[in-house]
C-alpha cells in the first residue's frame, strides 16, 4: 500500500520532470514528496536526508527550483486529465484566488492583492485558477509586472477552449463582470458562459428597450443588452439572457448572465453556476493542506515553481482518489481498504480532503543509503 502510493506520485512526477537533468529531477521528487510528508512548502521542512543539515538540502532545493520552468509539464498533465472528461456540458470554472504576503518585503514582484478570507487588501500575489471535473487544470502566478489581469484571463480562456475542441461551459463570477469580456467570449471565442452580474451592472431590456440596473429587476428571465464603451450606446451586436433567481431564502437575489445556445430551465442555469463552487473548493485544499500561503522564497521563478509543485501534488492526490474508487486491481483495493480504516479512525468522510489526509499519514521519511 504504502510502496503503491510512492510509485503513483514517482511515476506522475516523471512526466512533469521529463527532460531536466538527474540532480534536478531528484531535487523536484524529493520537493513534491516532502509536500505530503511535511505538508507544507517550507524548504527546510521538507528536508528528508537525516544525514545532513536541513539548512544544506534546502539551499539546494532552491538553487535547483531558480533553474528549471514547470509550470507549464504540470499544466499540460493537468489538461490531459481534464480531457478525458470533457463534455458538451462540462462546467469550466476561471477564478481568481490569492496568496496573502502582509510581512513580505523582499519577495520579487509582490503587488497589492484583495484578500478574500480577511476581505481586505493586503500585500501578496494572485493566482488565476480554472477547475475542470475537480481536476486543477490551471494555477498560474499573476505577473503584475508585465500583464494586468484581464490580459492573463483572456489569454487562459482561449488557450483552454481552443485544446478542448470548444467544449464545457465557462462559469465566472462576479468579479468578472465586464462587457467587453462578455463580448470576447461571445463574439471572439464563440464560447458557451454563465456569468454572475453585480448589482449595478446596467442592461438594455429587448422587449421594451429600456435601460436599468440589474438590482431594479425582479425575479425572471429575460432577453437583455449591454451598453457600449462609452456607455452612449445600445450594443446590439449580442444578445444575452439574463437569469434572476431567489436561490436561497432571505438572501441577495442571484442574477446571472448566460449565451447558451441551447435551451435550459432557469433552475439548470442556476444548478450550472453553482457548480462553480469546485474550483473555490480546490482553492481551499491547496491552503489547508499544502499551507500555500507559507511559501517562504524570494525570487520569482523559485516562487512560480513552488506553486506548480503544489499544483502537482494536489493533481496527483486527485487522480489517485479517481482511480480506487473505479480500479479492481486487487493492489487499489487494498489501499481502499486502509483508506476506510483510516477514515474510521480518524472519523472523517469519503472526499479527496481526508484521501489527502490519508496519503500525508501515510507516506513515510525517505530513507537515503550511505
Amino acid at each position: 500500500m504504502y510502496k503503491y502510493i510512492q510509485d503513483s506520485i514517482k511515476n506522475n512526477s516523471r512526466c512533469v520532470l521529463k527532460g531536466l537533468t538527474r540532480p534536478q529531477q531528484k531535487a523536484l521528487s524529493e520537493i513534491v514528496r516532502g509536500l505530503f510528508t511535511a505538508g507544507e512548502p517550507i524548504l527546510r521542512h521538507i528536508a528528508q536526508d537525516s544525514t545532513k543539515p536541513a539548512k544544506k538540502q534546502a539551499e539546494k532545493y532552491s538553487y535547483h527550483l531558480g533553474n528549471v520552468q514547470i509550470q507549464e509539464k504540470v499544466e499540460e498533465l493537468a489538461l490531459k486529465q481534464a480531457q478525458k472528461q470533457i463534455r458538451k456540458r462540462t462546467i469550466i470554472a476561471y477564478d481568481l484566488t490569492d496568496i496573502a504576503k502582509e510581512s513580505a518585503r523582499k519577495i520579487e514582484k509582490l503587488s497589492r492583492v484583495w484578500d478574500g478570507s480577511k476581505r481586505k487588501t493586503t500585500t501578496g500575489f494572485s493566482l488565476h485558477g480554472v477547475g475542470i471535473n475537480g481536476i486543477l487544470t490551471k494555477f498560474q502566478v499573476h505577473d503584475s509586472d508585465r500583464f494586468t489581469l484581464n490580459q492573463v484571463r483572456r489569454k487562459i480562456v482561449t488557450e483552454i477552449s481552443e485544446k478542448l475542441g470548444k467544449k464545457g461551459i465557462w462559469v465566472i463570477d462576479r468579479g468578472n463582470d465586464h462587457k467587453h469580456y462578455f463580448k470576447f467570449l461571445r463574439q471572439d471565442l464563440k464560447a458557451d458562459f454563465i456569468a454572475r452580474l453585480k448589482s449595478n451592472r446596467q442592461v438594455v431590456l429587448k422587449k421594451t428597450g429600456v435601460k436599468i440596473q440589474v438590482k431594479n429587476l425582479q425575479a425572471g428571465k429575460y432577453a437583455v443588452y449591454l451598453m457600449r464603451k462609452n456607455n452612449d450606446h445600445v450594443d446590439l451586436s449580442c444578445e444575452y439572457t439574463l437569469i434572476i433567481s431567489n436561490h436561497l431564502e432571505g438572501k441577495e437575489l442571484i442574477r446571472l448572465l448566460h449565451s447558451l445556445k441551447f435551451r435550459y430551465s432557469k433552475n439548470q442555469i442556476l444548478n450550472m453556476y453553482l457548480q462553480r463552487w469546485g474550483v473555490e473548493n480546490i482553492f481551499k485544499r491547496v491552503k489547508e493542506k499544502f499551507d500555500l500561503e507559507s511559501i517562504r522564497v524570494l525570487k520569482w521563478q523559485k516562487f512560480v515553481n513552488l506553486v506548480a509543485l503544489i499544483q502537482l501534488a494536489v493533481l496527483v492526490s486527485t487522480m489517485m482518489f479517481l482511480k480506487i474508487q473505479q480500479s479492481t486491481n486487487a493492489l487499489i483495493i487494498g489501499v481502499l481498504m486502509h483508506y476506510k480504516k483510516f477514515m474510521k479512525l480518524k472519523t472523517l468522510g469519503f472526499n479527496l480532503d481526508s484521501f489527502i489526509s490519508f496519503m500525508q499519514k501515510s507516506l513515510k521519511p525517505l530513507l537515503f543509503r550511505l
